[in-house]
């Protein structure tokens, strides 16, 4: 297991330079934040992020992503992660009843599927009223886990806001904050700690976008990462 490493004030410095024009804001001296509202020209990512998958590019200032059969598809970036690491973002989806989103960190590689991951943690959902899921590296490989629904979980018909947190045992959080005038206005969901996760960095790449396999598009805004 490791611990949260203290960020300099001139480490953070030479952390913003290497995002280039992406937001990086010092909160403290042992936590900064990542941000990118994606409101810029169409076109290509851009400010350090790769395409993965079947890719991703800006469109009317949000990220549109894509997926393909067994492909699923976002943007990376070389971060490396320390916990616990909270984010949020907004996510909607041209496809809500499979429609779904993951977020993963300290990995090799971005790869989309459980059977193949190679980072350290990833959390992820297939749609709206699926199960939180996470996948972890053990001594027999990843191993992939979901967790229980709860009620008022729907698809994500309107943009929702997303928020969570993933802890130093990869115990983690999701509150989903729906915005189609529906009751309830919010959910909770929850991972507890895997057993048997190897809690060590596999890699340095951090990547997010859609979790399914279908085309789409899905669409995230206004991303925010935060480590402590």
């Amino acid at each position: 297991m490791h611990t949260a490493r203290v960020i300099t004030k001139s480490s953070c410095i030479a952390f913003g330079v290497f995002l280039s024009l992406a937001l990086l804001v010092p909160v403290s001296e042992a936590q900064f934040k990542v941000t990118d509202n994606f409101n810029r020209a169409d076109g290509a990512p851009g400010l350090g992020w790769s395409p993965w998958g079947n890719g991703a590019q800006i469109s009317g200032n949000q990220l549109e992503t894509f997926g393909a059969s067994d492909v699923a598809g976002g943007i990376s970036r070389t971060l490396d992660i320390t916990f616990p690491v909270s984010f949020s973002f907004d996510f909607s989806t041209n496809t809500p009843s499979d429609g779904g989103w993951l977020i993963a960190v300290n990995a090799v590689s971005a790869v989309e599927l459980p059977s193949q991951f190679n980072g350290e943690v990833e959390l992820l959902q297939y749609s709206g009223s699926t199960a939180l899921c996470t996948v972890v590296q053990t001594s027999s490989g990843p191993l992939f886990q979901c967790y229980n629904t709860v009620n008022g979980q729907r698809d994500f018909t309107a943009k929702a806001h997303i928020s969570g947190t993933i802890k130093s045992d990869f115990s983690a959080t999701a509150t989903i904050k729906y915005n189609d005038g529906l009751l309830p206005a919010s959910v909770t969901l929850k991972a507890t700690a895997p057993v048997g996760a190897i809690q060590s960095p596999a890699g340095s790449i951090f990547f997010f976008g859609n979790s399914n396999a279908t085309y789409g598009p899905h669409f995230f805004d206004n991303f925010t990462l935060t480590l402590k």
